[in-house]
């Protein structure tokens, strides 16, 4: 029998928090496709979840860090698409401007 060590306890704690954020992400993405209609791919941000997921329990299973090329790949892979999509929707967000309709003085829409 396998006793648990402090590092594959902590490894799993760390995939949990790291999912929890980006389920925030996803909720963020999901609200605003719905609101604005704009694609935002919001889906895609469940490629890191699995990616980052995989890794940890490759590292938790063997039980160390950085000797592992294919959970070290795994990393890279979640780590380029979470920091593409956050980008994406980033730019979509608050770079792109906003088509607002043109108000007269009294408010009333032209």
């Amino acid at each position: 029998m396998n006793v648990l060590t402090v590092h594959q306890i902590l490894t799993v704690f760390a995939w949990f928090l790291m999912t929890i954020i980006v389920g925030f992400l996803i909720l963020i993405a999901k609200f605003y496709e719905d609101v604005s209609g704009e694609r935002t791919y919001y889906l895609g941000y469940t490629v890191p979840i699995l990616c980052f997921g995989g890794a940890s329990a490759r590292y938790a299973f063997n039980n160390n860090i950085g000797d592992d090329v294919f959970a070290n790949l795994l990393w890279v892979i979640g780590g380029v698409t979470l920091a593409f999509l956050s980008v994406y929707l980033y730019n979509l967000m608050i770079r792109r401007p906003h088509k607002r309709e043109a108000k007269d003085d009294d408010g009333s829409v032209q």
